[in-house]
């Protein structure tokens, strides 16, 4: 008898969370329409400029309409993501591929905004929602710049394509202190080019987004 109530009182309350599950889906799907009136550039397939300048740029466009918050910068993203070359469609990474028999697909987790990635990668995903999938085009110093990034067979120069999706959004903002950016600034810096800034900008990359 007590198992079956047990077992009563567990159907119960898994009916009641579908139904909050249903409810929250329907909030969100409503604000979401809303939200997207407002916004006419918000939609699949429009081509949309997040930030450039002459020496690069990166541009959006979304193939699945995202149901959430954006990121700000400091919060921790977990994503999937396919990096392709842009002129010869040679895809170079894959988180949802696997490398050998019996390895776990892993997201690629980092912090929007803090330099941890290539520049095209911090205000490209901090355009996206929760629950998006967009392309990104990336373009000059927003990618590698003239250094490339030789581990991916990724060339100097090289015109990227990223198709990435949002899976979650940390509550927690962290933004680094004094002694990183310092740290960051040594490791991207071109020393013999420092004098020149508009060169500098051009050749400016950062760390691999891994």
């Amino acid at each position: 008898k007590k198992k079956k109530k047990k077992d009563k009182k567990k159907k119960k309350d898994k009916k009641k969370k579908k139904k909050k599950k249903d409810k929250d889906r329907d909030r969100v799907s409503s604000d979401r329409k809303a939200e997207i009136k407002l916004d006419p550039s918000e939609r699949v397939g429009v081509v949309k400029l997040i930030q450039g300048d002459a020496s690069g740029c990166c541009e959006k466009k979304i193939v699945k309409l995202g149901y959430g918050r954006r990121p700000v910068k400091g919060q921790e993203v977990t994503m999937h993501c396919k990096g392709f070359l842009m002129k010869t469609k040679k895809k170079f990474w894959d988180t949802r591929e696997k490398k050998q028999d019996g390895e776990k697909i892993k997201p690629y987790k980092f912090r929007v905004g803090t330099g941890k990635v290539i520049k095209g990668w911090d205000v490209g995903v901090q355009s996206m929602r929760l629950g998006e999938i967009a392309r990104l085009v990336i373009t000059g110093h927003y990618g590698y710049g003239l250094k490339g990034y030789a581990k991916w067979g990724i060339p100097p120069r090289a015109d990227l394509e990223f198709e990435m999706e949002i899976i979650s959004i940390s509550d927690d903002v962290k933004l680094p202190d004094k002694y990183e950016l310092m740290k960051q600034k040594v490791a991207n810096r071109h020393t013999f080019l420092e004098k020149d800034p508009a060169t500098s900008n051009m050749l400016g990359f950062r760390s691999a987004p891994f």
